[in-house]
């Protein structure tokens, strides 16, 4: 029996939400719907439903606990799932926590749907209980937060009667975030029901069923390429996910009024139920809402920066305090408390537009009561506060300076940019005067310039069909057949035609213009296809026309998956030339499906020397990292602010090698680091699906200094032949030596090339 008392039953939340109770769109689902349910009634864990999540603190958000599978960290008790956060203090005074965190991967995961639980939350200064989804395959489009995240439930142990949902995507990480703060009561001293329904295009949060927050908006891609097809990330199978963690980035960490005690409930959450409802069937058939023009509103002067009053907030955090004379022209920020963060004592000016492909100028005039410094920049706020310019450290003196700085704005239009002056943590609490601050746009800037080819090098825009309107976009289209062309939904993701009996190769034609390729370079040309019985098609590229004989796939004998057959080629231009690319899929009655479409160069690791910008390179900062990385004088620089705890939490990575099996391989570089540190190499197997990510090269670790050096590195592929291998360079807490100094490594000329083996 429950030892809860029982506010209202799933079915009677439903019933509410559906007859338009509260506010936001009502519920769209009935039990009818249900789908799958855990009570938590039973006197163990069903490790049918649920697994373990087994991580070492600092794992991510800088959070303190370990999570393992303890019986004392996660349990059943009276009809509830308990997970408890604990604390142990040993004798030489070190102090560890532990927590759980279980998870339905690979058991229970669903594409669109209402995801719902009935819990009460742990409370207390550092703790964050959360219910959320994740996808059951994270590498499908890419790394987190790429791949996509929901938050159902977040409640941070400090501010209990405040909730949190939120939705994670993109690169640059994009959120769109909803709050609701209860009237009476609080989220860790009553159960409460908090719900996600999640359907093609929309996805809509609830508490207690109250929809307090909806999202139609949102994207996902890799820098450097297109937006993937809408409603991606969210179009695939999440799984659910519910833990406890003890501090981090965002939440804070215990302090002496954190109570730990198992004897009480503070460090607990009690999850009562969970359970998922879904429709038989969605229509996919969704386009991304148009977005309204970025719109910038200028004075006279073509001042973008309103000198209202009302558009100017002062705040303060992490123990800052201080306040804020203005009349919206001059400013004088007063500090009674610098507190521990740069921004403690921030003052900020929001919702300030800006838009891609312009250069702006900024300036003001500023002094202080001393010598002093404060930090400026602008920020997106909802794109995880990512730097538009700045952080600009700025030195004030006693006498009025005048300050300007220009920027290229290279990311999406956007506009809630906003432009902050950081006078925390700075070393002085003297009062800082501003005035005459103008932000405008000076010109237009060419984002087209140096780009050949996309980040992976390959000259094909969108040749995995993820991309545009259907997924076809970047594509053109000669469908003289009347085929039927379309991609697949599954998770392959192949181009599909149908052709029409008698129906002729060029009859049905795709094609790209305008491919800018080199003198005398080698060019892979390659694509995956297979075919519903043995069939031609034609592919041309510059003057080479090449017939394809297709067959059905294969079928692998473990996975049962089809293998469609594989077609490559080398071509080598004889001059520098722009050449179309032209796929001739009309076929008598067949259906044919392509996928993987590839003109790259054929090298193991392309764009070394840097010359066409990030070609073929990305950089990973994990979100307890920070870095970012960019091509200067052909060469790439990575400016790291703070390594995270281990190595792998900054790469600047490459895949899609090709390491042969028996071959000999020669790596070499050059690289320098304004501090004196130690970075990592390897070529290694491509983990993401299965968390093997073997070092076929071994793992080659070398210290680097403030003067260029030269590196090489031999070794032998004595593994099967893989042409997925990832190239990275890790610059994370590499020998587990955290550095938060601000410092630059510079990498150039990276070579990785077959040898001949000595006899």
């Amino acid at each position: 029996m429950k030892v809860s008392k029982i506010l209202l039953t799933s079915a009677a939340l439903l019933a509410c939400a559906a007859a338009g109770f509260g506010q936001g769109k009502p519920s769209a689902y009935t039990e009818k719907d249900l789908v799958w349910q855990d009570d938590f009634n039973g006197k163990k864990l069903n490790m049918k439903d649920w697994n373990f999540e087994f991580h070492e603190p600092g794992w991510v958000n800088a959070e303190l606990q370990s999570y393992d599978d303890s019986k004392k960290n996660t349990y059943l008790k009276d009809g509830c799932l308990v997970i408890q956060a604990i604390k142990t203090e040993k004798k030489d005074g070190t102090v560890t926590y532990t927590s759980g965190r279980i998870n339905t991967q690979g058991k229970h995961a669903y594409t669109y749907g209402r995801f719902e639980a009935r819990l009460k939350v742990t409370k207390g200064m550092g703790f964050l209980p959360a219910f959320w989804m994740m996808p059951d395959d994270e590498s499908f489009y890419g790394q987190w937060p790429k791949c996509g995240e929901i938050d159902i439930m977040e409640v941070m142990g400090q501010e209990t009667n405040k909730l949190y949902g939120t939705l994670h995507f993109g690169e640059p990480h994009g959120m769109v975030q909803g709050t609701k703060i209860l009237d009476n009561g609080n989220f860790a001293d009553e159960f409460h029901t908090f719900a996600v329904e999640w359907e093609p295009g929309e996805i809509r949060w609830y508490c207690d069923g109250v929809n307090y927050k909806t999202a139609n908006d949102w994207f996902t891609k890799k820098p450097g390429f297109g937006e993937q097809t809408f409603p991606a990330p969210f179009d695939q199978p999440f799984y659910i996910i519910f833990n406890v963690a003890v501090g981090g980035s965002w939440v804070g960490y215990p302090d002496d009024t954190t109570d730990f005690d198992p004897k009480k409930d503070d460090a607990k959450m009690f999850v009562d139920y969970v359970k998922v409802y879904q429709k038989k069937e969605y229509n996919e058939n969704v386009e991304k809402p148009a977005k309204a023009p970025v719109v910038a509103k200028t004075d006279s002067s073509g001042n973008m920066v309103s000198t209202q009053k009302s558009a100017w907030e002062f705040m303060t955090a992490g123990g800052g305090a201080g306040s804020v004379d203005t009349d919206g022209k001059m400013h004088t920020i007063k500090s009674t408390n610098a507190g521990s963060l740069e921004y403690s004592v921030q003052y900020v000016q929001a919702k300030v537009p800006l838009n891609q492909g312009f250069r702006y100028r900024y300036s003001f005039d500023a002094w202080a009561d001393e010598n002093r410094t404060i930090i400026t920049g602008i920020t997106a706020p909802n794109n995880s506060y990512e730097r538009r310019f700045g952080d600009e450290k700025v030195k004030l003196t006693t006498q009025k300076q005048h300050f300007s700085y220009e920027f290229n704005m290279i990311a999406d239009s956007d506009p809630e940019c906003r432009l902050e002056y950081n006078c925390g943590a700075q070393g002085s609490t003297a009062n800082v005067y501003i005035t005459n601050i103008r932000l405008e746009k000076i010109g237009e800037v060419d984002l087209s310039f140096g780009k050949k080819c996309l980040p992976d090098g390959n000259y094909i825009l969108n040749g995995q069909f993820q991309e545009g309107k259907a997924r076809l976009g970047s594509w053109q289209i000669d469908n003289k057949a009347n085929a039927e062309i379309s991609v697949t939904k599954d998770r392959a993701r192949m181009l599909k035609v149908v052709s029409p009996k008698k129906a002729k190769a060029e009859d049905v034609v795709l094609k790209q213009t305008g491919i800018q390729l080199d003198k005398g370079t080698n060019y892979v040309v390659k694509f995956d296809a297979y075919s519903s019985k043995t069939t031609n098609i034609i592919v041309k590229y510059g003057e080479v026309e090449q017939k394809i004989r297709v067959m059905a796939a294969k079928t692998d004998s473990k996975t049962k998956a089809l293998i469609p057959g594989h077609f490559e080629w080398v071509y080598t231009p004889t001059s520098d030339k722009e050449i179309d690319f032209e796929l001739l899929l009309g076929t008598d009655g067949a259906t044919v499906f392509v996928d993987n479409v590839y003109v790259k160069e054929n090298c193991v690791v392309i764009n070394g020397g840097f010359d066409t910008g990030m070609s073929g390179w990305e950089l990973y900062a994990n979100e307890a990292a920070s870095a970012k990385c960019e091509v200067v004088e052909k060469e790439a620089r990575v400016k790291i602010d703070n390594t995270g705890s281990l190595d792998w939490m900054i790469q600047l990575k490459q895949n899609g090698c090709l390491l042969e099996k028996g071959k000999m391989y020669k790596i070499s570089l050059r690289a320098k680091s304004d501090l004196d540190r130690t970075i990592m190499l390897a070529m290694q197997r491509d983990g993401s699906k299965d968390d093997n990510w073997y070092p076929y090269s071994n793992t080659l670790k070398f210290n680097v200094g403030k003067e260029y050096k030269d590196y090489s590195w031999q070794f032998t592929m004595g593994m099967d032949t893989d042409p997925n291998v990832i190239f990275t360079i890790s610059m994370g807490a590499v020998s587990n030596k955290v550095i938060t100094q601000p410092h630059t490594v510079t990498i150039d000329s990276i070579v990785v090339e077959e040898i001949q083996k000595k006899k």
